[in-house]
């Protein structure tokens, strides 16, 4: 693991470009996106990669709201409005019109194909104060999930996710978390505790794991 403190997105923002115009040019690559804060840095990444051959790329979530497709507090909606396109590469929703149930069961099966049929698996995840990444929420049934993907209902949305075992099989995980709110889960990730008590422990699993962020870490 290794931590970056930086004082805005353009360190993660080249990185990340810079990671999956090399993996691309080596064979078929897997691009993880989340929602919220990180949406931006998904975007900028977009844009940097708008003159690359990306036939080898797709590109999925790490969770999703669940709800019609297109609905207004869809993480896949909120980055097509924010600009987030690549073109040429193969861009899959989670929501399809589809009930939960066979929405996340759908969304596993993608997962697992994509990942194993993929040369390089790298995902872009945040960090939330209360611990979370992709949606897998304290107390949630995310947390223990064996599967490669769950859903639940947390009270303010229905959400599906990518899950512990899923984010183990990347080959990169990349963080951008800023925010002085931020720094005591940073804090805490350098503890070894179960996923149960921090759910971004799960990141621990991915060989390789870079953080960026302005509160902890090496200057960059």
């Amino acid at each position: 693991m290794q931590l970056h403190k930086v004082t805005n997105d353009e360190s993660v923002v080249t990185y990340l470009a810079g990671v999956l115009r090399q993996k691309l040019g080596e064979g078929k690559v897997l691009w993880l996106v989340p929602g919220g804060s990180a949406i931006a840095v998904a975007v900028a990444v977009s844009q940097r990669l708008q003159d690359a051959n990306l036939a080898n790329l797709t590109v999925t979530l790490t969770d999703e709201r669940f709800g019609p497709v297109g609905h207004a507090d869809s993480n896949w909606q909120q980055l097509q409005d924010a600009g987030f396109s690549l073109p040429g590469a193969s861009a899959v929703p989670v929501l399809h019109g589809h009930d939960r149930d066979q929405t996340t069961s759908e969304y596993a099966q993608h997962l697992q194909e994509f990942c194993q049929g993929a040369a390089y698996c790298v995902g872009l995840f945040g960090i939330g104060p209360d611990g979370h990444t992709a949606g897998i929420i304290p107390g949630s049934p995310a947390v223990t999930a064996t599967e490669w993907a769950a859903s639940f209902d947390n009270g303010d949305y229905q959400r599906v996710t990518m899950t512990a075992p899923a984010i183990a099989a990347l080959s990169e995980a990349v963080v951008y978390a800023m925010g002085e709110a931020k720094l005591p889960q940073l804090e805490r990730l350098q503890q070894d505790l179960p996923i149960t008590d921090q759910p971004a422990q799960a990141l621990k699993k991915v060989p390789k794991l870079t953080i960026f962020n302005d509160q902890t870490g090496d200057t960059v």
